[in-house]
């Protein structure tokens, strides 16, 4: 199974190719983000080495390798000022030593926005108590399924069907669903890692609510006129995208060890700002390191967004984006912290990043 996924690659990225003329780079960008503050704090390195419920995320073949019969996890974070909250609650379970089942949910969104467009009555009077509040938020719904191979134990293979709700207020929302596919192997004390995501493509369909978003002509002035158009395209596809990924762990000690990933995530869908850039495959690597004092205290630190950027002076420069962490475990629970943003390279301020898990 791991062999026809690795020779299945070259097809995805050449349909990736020849799909992008009519889809955007960027859709369901919120499944882009990542997941755990373990993962996060490694710079997103995590497709080989994800170690609870968040594996359905990177990687739905590790699921087969958690040591505990059920993991439950928790996350939750702030961007931009807590302007944007990001949550994930997860459980995995496993049906017998080789098969197991999980759940997941994500929601990003943005709460509490004003919506003004009933601020002024029919008498051209301003009534603040008109004003409503209204959310939009995006939902993935993971349901994922791993299985350990009959045939050999060191690899696993998984996959997720995801179900997409996207919501804009009484504005617009949509409906998608996709699927994922991931394997992983341990081979002469490497763990290996492949995730397919989109493999199939991720179709979204949205819906406008028109009425909703017209302005009423009491409240312009004699002969103006405002326009909220409404998109002609109401479907949007996400393209596929692969990470390939190797690590290996460093026992020093009985105490003392050391985790070492490196990770490579391929698109193409068009050219993009990252390390290896080209209008038919752009490669991202992420590198991610932890160290642990007997599996209880976890100190990490990754890289990722490595990209050129052009200064004032039209040189270029390559930058790139540090995180770091903590981990905690103890009786089965695992107390994870993050350092990371998701924004522009030295622009975004950095968000703190907490997630909780519990194998038992």
């Amino acid at each position: 199974m791991l062999k026809k996924l690795l020779t299945a690659l070259p097809a995805i990225i050449i349909y990736s190719h020849t799909l992008r003329a009519d889809a955007p780079k960027y859709s369901n960008e919120f499944l882009s983000i990542g997941l755990g503050a373990r993962a996060l704090s490694m710079g997103s390195a995590a497709t080989a080495t994800a170690s609870d419920v968040t594996a359905a995320y990177w990687n739905p073949a590790l699921l087969a390798t958690l040591p505990q019969r059920r993991n439950a996890g928790l996350m939750h974070a702030e961007y931009f000022a807590g302007i944007a909250s990001y949550d994930f609650g997860g459980f995995s379970y496993k049906l017998d030593s080789s098969t197991t089942l999980a759940l997941s949910l994500i929601r990003f969104g943005v709460d509490n926005i004003m919506n003004t467009t009933d601020l002024v009555d029919k008498d051209g009077n301003f009534d603040y108590g008109r004003i409503a509040y209204f959310s939009t938020a995006d939902y993935g719904i993971y349901l994922s399924l791993a299985k350990k191979s009959f045939f050999n134990r060191s690899i696993s293979v998984g996959a997720n069907a995801k179900i997409i709700y996207r919501n804009v207020g009484k504005f617009a929302n949509a409906y998608g669903f996709g699927f994922d596919a991931g394997a992983c192997a341990r081979i002469k004390g490497f763990d290996l890692g492949l995730m397919l995501q989109d493999i199939t493509t991720t179709f979204n369909v949205w819906t406008y609510n028109a009425s909703a978003l017209e302005v009423p002509s009491y409240v312009l002035p004699s002969g103006d006129t405002i326009t909220n158009a409404v998109s002609g395209t109401t479907n949007e596809v996400t393209l596929p995208k692969i990470a390939l990924a190797a690590a290996r762990e460093f026992q020093f000690n009985r105490d003392f060890s050391l985790l070492a990933e490196l990770g490579l995530e391929l698109t193409a869908d068009g050219q993009r700002n990252s390390l290896i850039s080209s209008k038919i495959l752009n490669i991202d690597p992420k590198l991610g390191l932890e160290g642990s004092y007997r599996k209880m205290v976890f100190l990490r630190f990754g890289i990722n967004n490595i990209q050129r950027i052009t200064q004032f002076d039209d040189k270029q420069s390559l930058v790139v984006q540090p995180n770091m962490g903590l981990g905690v475990s103890l009786f089965g629970f695992t107390l994870d912290y993050a350092l990371t943003n998701i924004g522009s390279v030295g622009v975004s301020s950095y968000s703190h990043v907490f997630s909780l898990s519990y194998g038992f």
